[in-house]
């Protein structure tokens, strides 16, 4: 078994974000590039996302004392999402970044190695911790004092195979970024451009395909294409949540039921369970409904715009208004163009606490309607693309598990490996 030593004993820093009179404004917030201020939203349980950004100022930026994140920097959520972590590793877009003042930051200067303590900190063994230490019965919170005890391994942990895991899973994901922009960029050029193939096989448009003036959406569209509205492509379903006083409707090994949090914590595109499973009785009872593979799932709340493909039957919460394809339109078609109007979406909630977007707003969207030829060879080519994805989407499932199962028996010394 290891020994253990709290961070405070080890050459591991924490530094805190800066408060006071310089601390930003919602005023001082832009859209601009220049110092990107880290928000809550910005540090989830897979680590950054940078979905919603703010910025501030040069000016501002200098104003500011501490909390400016340097490579390989570790930011931990100290309020609300308590335990929350991200490495600000070479993959992360932003060269200039500040922390606000719910976060810390955790610099490794020696012994301990940047994406070693990462993945200590996202254990259980150091979540637990993490847990039994918060305070604060409004909001949880663990001040950078209380961060000092936290213990972690004396010993070097062997922790090379769990690199080795996490290099596969950075890989997998890079090449599923490489093929989702190829996916977006045919979309594009098909449906926005209009230089899909034409019957000879070149580009529409540009090979003087007639274009025809629509009054309903204000622009031209292909001969043969016409205005619509998101109903027309399928079915709108929203969700449903059994009751938490019943025991028996939630199990373990049962039907798939989907949450907007599964799909802000994973990065995957196809869907096949959340963290959770209903039963038979719990679907029976409440208003959640079962929805076929293929259906694209749209969170419509708590945030409006996450987006995935069901692989397999799935039902959901309220938090999302989906929508089962018709036969005329397949799932990929739907989902880009779903994604391509996440923006405007986000514009029609409506909602004081959170905002949402209704069933019938969803429906009433307007949208353009391509030949069913065009949408049938665009699905054809995507599902080649879709299919590796799939495969690499699973096996990041397989590793993560694999890793996660691995890391805490490596840090209590009860496994170890050879050279």
């Amino acid at each position: 078994m290891n020994d253990f030593i709290q961070i405070e004993d080890t050459d591991i820093i924490l530094i805190d974000g800066d408060r006071g009179v310089n601390y930003p404004s919602k005023n001082e917030f832009f859209d601009k590039e220049f110092c990107l201020f880290l928000d809550a939203g910005n540090i989830t349980k897979v680590g950054f996302d940078f979905s919603e950004k703010h910025f501030i100022t040069e000016e501002k930026d200098k104003k500011l004392r501490n909390g400016k994140l340097q490579r390989y920097d570790i930011v931990m959520m100290t309020r609300g999402s308590v335990g929350n972590v991200a490495l600000y590793d070479g993959t992360v877009p932003y060269d200039n970044i500040r922390i606000n003042s719910g976060m810390i930051i955790i610099r490794c200067n020696g012994k301990y190695k940047p994406l070693q303590v990462y993945y200590l900190l996202k254990s259980n063994f150091v979540q637990k911790q993490i847990l039994d230490m918060m305070s604060g019965s409004v909001q949880k919170q663990l001040p950078v004092s209380i961060i000092n005890k936290i213990k972690l391994p004396a010993n070097s942990v062997e922790i090379d195979l769990i690199y080795d895991i996490d290099r596969k899973i950075e890989n997998n994901n890079h090449i599923n970024g490489e093929l989702e922009s190829i996916a977006k960029t045919i979309y594009d050029y098909w449906f926005l451009q209009y230089e899909f193939p034409n019957k000879d096989g070149q580009p529409y448009k540009s090979s003087g395909g007639k274009m025809v003036w629509n009054d309903e959406l204000k622009k031209d569209i292909p001969e043969g294409w016409k205005n619509g509205i998101l109903e027309d492509v399928g079915e709108i379903v929203s969700g449903g949540t059994p009751s938490t006083e019943h025991p028996e409707y939630y199990c373990k090994n049962g039907i798939a039921w989907i949450t907007p949090n599964d799909l802000s914590n994973s990065n995957d595109k196809y869907i096949t369970h959340g963290e959770r499973n209903i039963s038979e009785m719990g679907l029976s009872n409440s208003s959640a409904k079962l929805m076929p593979k293929g259906t694209v799932l749209l969170t419509s709340r708590a945030p409006i715009g996450y987006i995935g493909i069901a692989i397999n039957e799935v039902c959901t919460n309220q938090g999302f208004k989906s929508i089962v394809p018709n036969k005329k339109y397949g799932s990929e078609f739907i989902y880009y163009t779903i994604k391509k109007m996440v923006a405007y979406l986000k514009s029609l909630g409506t909602g004081s606490t959170f905002t949402e977007i209704s069933k019938n707003i969803v429906a009433q969207v307007k949208i353009v309607l391509p030949e069913e030829t065009v949408v049938n060879k665009f699905e054809k080519i995507i599902s080649e693309i879709s299919s590796q994805r799939r495969i690499l989407e699973e096996e990041n499932r397989e590793l993560v598990s694999l890793r996660d199962f691995l890391l805490p028996l490596l840090m209590n010394g009860q496994v170890g490996f050879k050279n």
